[in-house]
């Protein structure tokens, strides 16, 4: 049996507690929770990094076939986290663009991993959160789970995202959530292509293990890296040149006067000054 904690990231990752990891039993296949559930298992610049590192880490074992991504309690993840955003209103442009990098190297090691990467995605995946499953080669959903790339609202722009979506949705569907920030279903995210399959919460467990013992069962190791590897060549993208240009996007606009207003106005709990104008302009009839 595979013994996670003979490796040096894994014991850091139990003094850390962002990130919990469970092997299933015969050592093929490793779930990988996102461990903040009193933060809605939101990101981090250090879970970020903890993420990326253990990804590697377990690429590198040749006894692992199957890497399942959830998150603890009943959130997947919710997006940003708040000391993160607070740290953004004093960030300087190249502590921006660092950000930005830190998490596009771990979409980009989602992305290029030989192994197969699960969403088990067990509520709400918001933002980042919805950017972690879209980085994923499969994902299965809770039916009540709730999807939203909702940058804009909060005056951000969903740059990296931007990037994963291109080449699995239809462009309508990529400007609509882009562009309007919205909160959508499950099965609207099934039938958009951002998910595979939604079940009930009961039956999250059981599907995905079924998917993940086929995988284990049925497929080469190596003609699943190399797929994986051609799929990634193939996919019309050039993903170095895209995510450098998504950094550059992210750390300009985390500088504008939007963001600052935006991030401002959603940390107080108050709407967004846009919001506030829109409302102005459209009173309520008496």
């Amino acid at each position: 049996m595979l013994k996670l904690e003979d490796a040096t990231c894994y014991s850091k990752l139990k003094q850390n507690a962002m990130l919990a990891l469970e092997n299933s039993l015969d050592g093929r296949s490793v779930t990988i929770a996102l461990n903040r559930p009193d933060r809605r298992n939101a990101l981090n610049q250090s879970l970020v990094h903890e993420l990326t590192h253990v990804l590697v880490s377990l690429y590198a074992d040749p006894r692992i076939r199957v890497i399942i991504l959830t998150g603890s309690g009943s959130v997947f993840s919710a997006g940003a986290d708040l000391a993160a955003l607070k740290q953004l209103q004093d960030a300087s442009y190249e502590e921006n663009k660092v950000d930005s990098e830190s998490l596009a190297r771990l979409f980009s090691t989602m992305l290029s991993g030989p192994k197969v990467l699960v969403a088990k995605i067990n509520g709400h995946a918001i933002a980042g959160g919805s950017g972690l499953v879209a980085a994923c080669d499969v994902a299965f959903a809770s039916s009540t789970a709730k999807f939203g790339f909702t940058e804009v609202r909060l005056g951000f722009v969903p740059a990296l995202v931007s990037v994963l979506l291109r080449f699995r949705i239809r462009e309508a569907d990529l400007r609509d959530i882009l562009l309007s920030g919205r909160i959508f279903s499950a099965q609207e995210a099934k039938e958009m292509g951002i998910i595979n399959q939604h079940v009930h919460i009961e039956s999250l467990d059981a599907v995905v293990s079924e998917y993940v013992d086929s995988i284990c069962r049925n497929t080469s190791e190596s003609a699943i890296a190399l797929t994986k590897k051609l799929l990634h060549n193939n996919s019309g993208i050039d993903f170095g040149s895209a995510f450098s240009a998504a950094i550059e996007s992210n750390a300009n606009a985390r500088s504008t006067s939007d963001c600052r207003a935006g991030v401002s106005a959603f940390l107080n709990k108050k709407d967004a000054p846009w919001t506030d104008e829109y409302d102005r302009d459209h009173p309520e009839p008496a």
